[in-house]
Order: C-alpha cells, then structure tokens, then sequence
C-alpha cells in the first residue's frame, strides 16, 4: 500500500473533531477543548492572510479576541516546538488573527427560520456561544441573565488590564447580530420560573456558571471580601478609594492573582497571597507568577488561614499556618495536616476569599430541582451535553466545574449542535462553513475513529526547521497605567514570522520533501485548488522504503499495515 497523507483542510470545520482527511494530528489541537483548527489558522497567517484566519478561528468560537487574550493556552503546553526552541504563542496568533482581519467579512449567515424556540439561561461565554450558533442554525434564541450586562466572567471577573472592556462589548455584539434576543437583569426563579420557559420553548441549555462563592469556616470570615465579587464591584467602577494599604488574598488560583493585581491597582502597598499549593504545583498560569515577582506580590505556599484578626469591625489581621500536606476528596472536602510549629501572623487591613466557586441552583425550583448531579453538584451530562430532564442541556461550568472559556466555548457549541439535532431531527458527524458562510451538514469529511497524535519524536525532518525564539509581545510597564492592558500583542510581521515556526504536526504542508526524497519516482506535486499538493501517482511502483515518511517535517505520512511489497 502506498503511504497516505493527513492533510491540512480546505474550509472552515465548526463542528467534527473526527476528519476522514486529517487522520494524524498535533497535540496542540487536541488539547484544545474548542477544537480550534490551529494549523490552518497559521498556514494562513504565515502568509498575511489574517481574514480567512479569522473566519477558520470563529467557525468555531466567536470570541477569539477573549481566548487570545486569557485563554489558559492548553495548546501551548504540549506543543512540540517546545522541544526545540520553545512553543509557538498560539495565543497570541489567535488574537493577531481578531486584530489585522477585516472582521465585517467574518460575519456568517443564518439558515432559514425553523420555527423552533430555544432558551439560554445565562450570559456568559458559554451561554453566549450556544446561543450564537443555534441562531445560525435558523433557531430563535432568547438568553436570561441576571445581570445588566451580557460576558459573565469575562466582563465581571476578569481584570480590564488583562481583557479590555471594548473587547467583550464587539464579541458579545456578535452574538446579538446573528439576531440572539437578550433579557438582562431577569433572574430565572424569580422574574420568571423554569416552569413558564418551559412551556414558551422547545429545549432549555443551562449555562449559569458557578456564580456562588466558597467561603472558610474560620473566625471573623465575614469580614473578608469575596474575590468575583470584589472583582465585579471593581469592574463597575464601586472599588475606587476603598481598598486597604495592606490585602492579603486566601487562594492561589488565576482569580486570586487577579484580585492581588488589581488591589495593587486601586492603591495597596502591600498584597500577600496565601495558598495551600507547594511551590512549583500552583493552579495559577506561570505568566500570573512572573507578573506577580514583577510587582512585588508576596507568595505564602503550603499554607492556609486559621483567623482573621479584627478591632470592632475593622480588619487588622491574618491569622495563618503551614500544612505538611493536604488534599480533596469527591465531594470537594479539604484534608490536611498541619505542620507542626508553622503558626504565623500577618498584619493587614483587607482580606479578599479566593477559595473556589459553586453552582447555585436554586432558580430551577421543584420541578427541574430533580436534575442528576454530581457530588460535587455539578449538573451531570452526557458526550452532547443533554442532562437527565427532557430537552434540556448544560453546558460550561454549571456541568463541567470551574474550568476555562475554551471549555466554556466548547461546550455551548456542542449543546447547540446537539439541541439541533433533537429538534431537527437531522445528524451529521462534521458540520463546516460553505462558501456562502452559512452553516452545512458534511457527513461525508467524517472518520468514527480518532486522529492519531503526533508526537515530538516522530518528526524525522526537524533538521527542515531553523532554531527562533518566539519574539517578543510588546508590554507596559506593569501599573504604570493603572488599568491599561498589560500584554500589547504581537504586530503583523511578528505574528507572520511566529506562524512560520508551526511545524504543522501531522497534518501535510505540501512542502515537497517527499516528492525530493522518493527513489521510485512515485510522488508528484499536482495542483488542487489554488496550490499543490504531493499526491501518489504511481502506487503499484511504491516500494514501501518510507524515505518519504522519515523525511516528512510534519509527521504527516502514514502506511496501511500490513505492507505488501513489490517484487
């Protein structure tokens, strides 16, 4: 059998994370919980085309301009250009590509009305996301949110100087311009109950979050703050002149640190942050602990809070102790021990609690009150994201637990698509953008079997590719502007030369290496669309050699096992 080739695709895939073409893949995509087709976007922004990068990017989330931003960048993790030079920024392609495109050419088309009547409950991203693509499904969407402003976390609990304002208001434009209607200040179990939404609609997704905050069974843990709550109240401009001198944060996560920059922002002199995590196992992104040697936050690891010290109302205190160890069981239980002689004090005037989110489920009344849970409280789902109760779905955090936007994205596209299909009763493993940028079925770019991951090692042509570091994103110095954005991004010929590092794992760039490298004179480059691609020719000569596959800079050949060869 000759060798085949997993190939790059040639239109936007919003749905199908399966491709009969793409039978090898990087890591990179399949880490992504969006599925972003990454490869692509960079072939295209390699060659300034940041347009059509834009439209492969927001086939399948509509908010790159907020995962290019504060996106956990997964991708990145595992990325094999780590093991060269270092990995690419995908994330700051993914922003690059929402900045230099012309974003009005971006804009896709609703199918045809379908009648059907769908409910969000829920204005963040993955509410957001759900509702944006079924209305390009042709459904009528409405989404109930409680509060006056469509973003969820990404307006209210994420720090302006990380995701500009501006930012959230064009990408939840978009949503409203594929004609998704918006209740706000509506609180569902109050306003209006599940029981009328479920008589006005044919599916309902659930997509509200975590919106309750933990606390610490300590004394005087009233008098510290809430960390998105702090946060929000900050957003809304209510934070100004009422920080303290001194702010000690009670959690080490991307929250926390949030809070800790945003303290130093209002005027704090002084931000500690206490959290359970050894040095080096901290859940917060490294950029958030550069950030915070940088601004001179001070790290308290392997411990916790015992007491928060108090003078009638006001705060002088911390109480605090070092843990030998410590862990969580299913449902969310801390277990620890405490270190022996590790009891310390801290002297402050603001304590902010950034110890974890829960669901708050109480708007489902008794009815829906009856839908399976996790121990941990989490609505429980299945591979579409439908819940135990009839026609109805969830999706982000409120099923998945405290997680990402990605996750969040992820999740709203695949209810939405599942919803689609419960109530069109049409199904189809792949769904891509048509060249009218209106949403099709193409079942027949499906695989039922996973793609394969290529692996770092597996990439015999690395000598093809020269040793660069990633350049350098343009930053401000770190409170020199208050609430300005820190990280200014990469310019056009930054982003172009950072997208030609991709070694485009597993997927075939048409470079011709095979073509050079193939004794029997099997492979050719041919044309197909506006390019060329190498393509088998003359297969019965194949010798099998597998020059072509161990000179691939791509890992993107592969045999058919067992080989039969010529004689």
């Amino acid at each position: 059998m000759p060798p085949r080739y997993s190939r790059e695709i040639t239109k936007p895939v919003v749905l199908g994370p399966r491709l009969k073409e793409q039978f090898r893949t990087s890591p990179c995509e399949h880490a992504c919980p969006i599925g972003n087709s990454i490869q692509k976007v960079h072939s295209l922004i390699e060659k300034g085309e940041f347009t059509e990068a834009l439209r492969y990017l927001r086939a399948k989330n509509p908010f790159p301009g907020i995962t290019g931003r504060v996106c956990p960048h997964f991708c990145m993790d595992v990325c094999n250009r780590k093991e060269m030079d270092g990995a690419l920024n995908i994330r700051a392609l993914e922003r690059a590509a929402e900045t230099f495109a012309q974003k009005s050419t971006c804009l896709f088309k609703n199918l045809p009305a379908t009648g059907k009547k769908v409910a969000v409950i829920g204005g963040g991203p993955a509410g957001l996301a759900s509702a944006y693509f079924l209305a390009l499904l042709g459904h009528e969407v409405v989404i109930y949110e409680r509060e006056p402003m469509l973003g969820g976390v990404a307006r209210y609990g994420v720090p302006n100087f990380r995701l500009p304002r501006d930012v959230v208001d064009r990408e939840v434009g978009l949503v409203l311009e594929a004609g998704v209607r918006a209740r706000v200040n509506t609180r569902v179990g109050i306003d209006i109950s599940m029981e009328e939404i479920e008589q006005r609609y044919d599916a309902i997704i659930l997509a509200t979050g975590v919106p309750a905050e933990n606390s610490l069974p300590i004394p005087n843990a009233d008098k510290a703050v809430k960390a998105v709550e702090f946060l929000r109240a900050t957003a809304l401009g209510l934070n100004t002149g009422r920080i303290g001198k001194k702010v000690v944060v009670m959690g080490g996560g991307g929250v926390g640190f949030d809070c800790a920059f945003t303290a130093k922002r209002l005027g704090a002199e002084e931000v500690h942050v206490i959290c359970l995590e050894k040095e080096g196992e901290m859940r917060a992104p490294e950029d958030d602990l550069v950030l915070a040697a940088k601004e001179g936050v001070q790290i308290h690891n392997s411990c916790t809070m015992q007491a928060i010290q108090c003078e009638g109302d006001a705060v002088t205190g911390v109480e605090y102790f070092e843990v030998s160890s410590c862990s969580f069981d299913e449902a969310g239980r801390l277990h620890m021990e405490k270190k022996e002689n590790g009891d310390h004090v801290l002297a402050c005037d603001t304590v902010i609690f950034a110890v974890g989110m829960k669901t708050d489920l109480s708007y489902l009344g008794e009815k829906f009150g009856n839908i399976a849970l996790s121990p941990r409280k989490w609505i429980v789902v299945d591979d579409k994201q439908k819940t135990s109760m009839d026609k109805v779905y969830a999706a982000g955090d409120v099923s998945a637990g405290p997680a990402s936007f990605a996750r969040a994205i992820g999740d709203g596209r695949k209810a939405a698509f599942a919803v689609h299909e419960m109530l069109t009763g049409t199904a189809s493993r792949v769904y891509a953008l048509n060249e009218a940028n209106e949403i099709e079925a193409c079942d027949a770019m499906g695989s039922d079997k996973d793609p394969y991951i290529v692996q770092y090692e597996e990439i015999y042509g690395k000598e093809d590719y020269y040793e660069t570091a990633a350049p350098e994103q343009e930053a401000i110095n770190a409170c020199a502007k208050a609430f300005a954005e820190l990280n200014l991004g990469f310019d056009k010929e930054q982003a172009m030369k950072e997208a030609a590092r991709c070694m485009h794992c597993g997927h075939c760039k048409a470079c011709g290496t095979c073509v050079q490298d193939c004794p029997g004179y099997v492979l050719e480059l041919v044309p197909y669309q506006d390019a060329e691609r190498p393509e088998v020719c003359h297969g019965e000569e194949c010798w099998h050699c597998a020059n072509c596959r161990t000179s691939c800079p791509c890992g993107a050949i592969a045999f058919n096992f067992p080989l039969f060869m010529q004689v």
